[in-house]
């Protein structure tokens, strides 16, 4: 074969081997698509179980530092929670006039029904035991990608991958430079939960700003602040294989406000319909 021949031929098996190599390494690269991956994976999980540790910023600076195991059905939803010290939760969605179950390991020693955004419910928690899950975070994701339209580019970063947990993850970085507080008066019939969700915003984050008693504490009319977006900076470790986060940190103004970490996540386990009730024998309502 002459030099000519050979060059090309090697071109050739050159092309072939760069049409045959895998996509996914440049494909991450654009985080409109990473997002895409990341929806769908949440989307097709019907159902999940999962070990959660989370760090909460509260009232005065100190941090809520606790762990629980979940169980959850998307649709119709129903979720159950064992906290770390046995205290067990029980929420499904129109049912007991959408009213959680608790039942404690301190006193009164039994199970009551309350509100899952209610003050005994909320006390100390950024987001509502109705909020469980990875749906949260993808409407806040969705809401933030929207409202930054062409300026998506310069918030949305993907870093490359890291190792997490023994986990190869893609970092993806949203990062907002003028976070800020901007004023927003109150309409009839709103609640600063209500208000946090049409404006993709943390619930929380307006109570604590506001130095506001309850999250039902304001009145038509009445002017408060709220951030212009979720947060200063939030960052997300997917995994690779999954492409379901494995840990969400998410800081304000001051530095860190909430941050997530799930272990042992089971996509679409086998959920009975007892799994979600008071008579499963393996719980305390």
């Amino acid at each position: 074969m002459n030099k000519g021949l050979q060059l090309i031929s090697l071109s050739a098996l050159a092309s072939m081997a760069l049409a045959a190599m895998p996509a996914e390494g440049p494909r991450y690269m654009d985080p409109h698509i990473m997002l895409e991956d990341v929806f769908k994976s949440i989307d097709n999980a019907k159902t999940l179980t999962y070990q959660m540790t989370y760090s909460e910023r509260l009232a005065g600076g100190s941090m809520h530092i606790d762990s629980n195991f979940v169980k959850l059905q998307q649709a119709p939803r129903k979720i159950y929670v064992k906290m770390s010290d046995g205290t067990e939760v029980l929420w499904v969605d129109n049912f007991n006039k959408n009213r959680a179950y608790v039942h404690p390991t301190q006193f009164p020693y039994t199970t009551m029904s309350l509100d899952p955004d209610g003050s005994l419910m909320r006390k100390d928690q950024h987001h509502s035991v109705a909020a469980t899950g990875y749906n949260y975070f993808e409407d806040v994701l969705k809401h933030t990608e929207t409202s930054f339209g062409n300026e998506f580019a310069s918030h949305f970063l993907y870093m490359g991958e890291i190792i997490f947990n023994g986990i190869t993850c893609y970092n993806l970085q949203v990062i907002v430079p003028d976070f800020k507080y901007v004023p927003y008066k109150v309409l009839a019939n709103e609640t600063v939960i209500t208000i946090a969700q049409k404006l993709g915003l943390s619930e929380y984050m307006i109570l604590l700003h506001n130095k506001l008693v309850s999250f039902t504490s304001i009145t038509e009319g009445e002017t408060i602040l709220v951030p212009n977006t979720y947060a200063k900076q939030m960052t997300l470790y997917i995994d690779k294989t999954t492409t379901l986060p494995v840990y969400i940190k998410v800081d304000d103004e001051k530095g860190l406000f909430e941050e997530y970490t799930f272990r042992h996540i089971a996509i679409n386990p086998a959920l009975t319909d007892e799994e979600f009730t008071r008579k499963n024998k393996e719980y305390h309502f």
